[in-house]
């Protein structure tokens, strides 16, 4: 899975999808592949564990798409090292067989996710997003 179609895929199932539900759209996919993941490494499932270890890292580029480095300055160019750290670790993980930097992957991904949920539960509360917008949205991607 290309990290461009990450996107196009959320997207299309969902062509009223905001910003902020693509955002954590996508941290939770990103949680979920990591952790799935590390579940086919520890049972041997080599196949399963790529596709789950690409879906991740598609995740985690498309977050990286994501950020406004036009508007958000020191905020985004740390979470955009932090997301390439992420997909660093992601690929030292996989290729090294450990899962549980996998899991430690997917532990990051909930803290940031917690911090944006925040960031826009705030904003809606001062009026500057609508609470339709950051209203979790469940999504299964076919990959």
């Amino acid at each position: 899975m290309k990290a461009s179609t990450s996107h196009t895929i959320y997207k299309q199932h969902d062509s009223h999808c905001s910003t902020p539900q693509l955002v954590l759209l996508l941290c939770d996919g990103a949680i979920r592949y990591a952790r799935e993941a590390a579940e086919h490494m520890r049972a041997g499932r080599w196949e399963q564990k790529g596709i789950a270890v690409d879906a991740a890292y598609s995740c985690i580029a498309e977050l990286r798409n994501t950020l406004d480095h036009q508007q958000g300055g020191e905020l985004v160019s740390n979470l955009d090292k932090t997301y390439d750290l992420l997909s660093t670790k992601l690929t030292l993980a996989n290729t090294n067989r450990d899962p549980e930097q996998l899991v430690q992957i997917a532990d990051s991904i909930t803290t940031i996710r917690a911090s944006w949920k925040e960031l826009f539960d705030r904003l809606a509360k001062e009026g500057k997003l609508q609470d339709k917008d950051i209203k979790p949205k469940t999504l299964d991607p076919v990959l």
